[in-house]
């Protein structure tokens, strides 16, 4: 027979039994918790810190290209003008790392800087530009196809045409489906590739009508068409015949950015074109 006594006993054990399961299961949930917690608190740091770091690529690019710009635009300005600016002790390097070192808990340096400098000339597309027996650095068509027609770039008695019509381009047997596209007559190809339809060796082939080394005297465009079809870049140097069109400046910047923070450590390189066609 079980007892009052035995029945109270046996009460008490299962009492504390369950609360000692309670606490169990209760501590179980606590760590589970934090640990989700302290992931997520993780995660949340290290992707503020990749959206912190690519704002400051950004932000450094965006610099590097107005200091390069600024001096063009004041004239007998070079690329050892530009290096000096960003490199030199005390000079725009120095002074980034210090203002993102006081508001950011993250290191960042820009070294390795260089640039290119030349004759720089940019207009739309019509008539001739002189190049006085020098080289071509870089020459590129910035077009826009709702205009129609065709455009028939030379230099040297190498040429290509580009036909325009209202919703793209075709060069060759290349269709470009896109409306406004960046023809690079140097590396013979476009700014988005996604929209060519073609082997991009033909395009190449097509396009890439400026060779590395060689000298023009100029580069002609023939225009069949009444409205504007968009702009040119051209860069030429001065190393061996009269000065060609355009004014001496840098017109392509590089440089490698390093980001160093507890979450986020990385290098990356900067590559980009300064020339925007304020000085035509």
């Amino acid at each position: 027979m079980v007892t009052p006594n035995a029945r109270r006993n046996r009460g008490q054990v299962i009492l504390i039994g369950a609360i000692t399961l309670a606490f169990i299961l209760l501590g179980i949930v606590v760590v589970f918790n934090g640990v989700l917690y302290t992931e997520t608190i993780s995660e949340s740091s290290t992707s503020q810190s990749t959206a912190d770091a690519e704002m400051i690529e950004r932000d450094l690019e965006r610099s590097l290209v107005e200091i390069a710009r600024q001096g063009n635009e004041n004239g007998n300005w070079s690329k050892t003008n530009f290096n000096d600016t960003i490199t030199n002790p005390g000079e725009f390097a120095d002074q980034y790392q210090n203002v993102t070192a006081n508001s950011r808990s993250a290191f960042v340096d820009v070294s390795n800087v260089t640039a290119k400098e030349g004759y720089i000339e940019t207009g739309h597309p019509s008539g001739k530009i002189n190049i006085s027996d020098n080289e071509i650095q870089h020459l590129v068509l910035n077009l826009d196809a709702t205009s129609g027609g065709t455009l028939t770039i030379d230099a040297n008695s190498t040429n290509v045409t580009i036909n325009s019509s209202s919703d793209g381009f075709e060069v060759g047997s290349c269709d470009i489906n896109s409306s406004n596209v960046r023809f690079d007559l140097v590396n013979g190809t476009t700014n988005n590739s996604t929209v060519v339809d073609c082997d991009s060796d033909d395009l190449q082939n097509d396009l890439s009508i400026i060779n590395s080394g060689e000298k023009y005297e100029k580069v002609e465009f023939d225009r069949d068409g009444d409205d504007d079809l968009g702009t040119y870049e051209v860069v030429a140097s001065n190393k061996s015949g009269d000065k060609p069109d355009g004014y001496y400046g840098v017109w392509k910047i590089e440089a490698d950015v390093t980001y160093q923070s507890n979450q986020l450590s990385y290098k990356r390189s900067i590559s980009t074109i300064v020339i925007d066609g304020d000085n035509e």
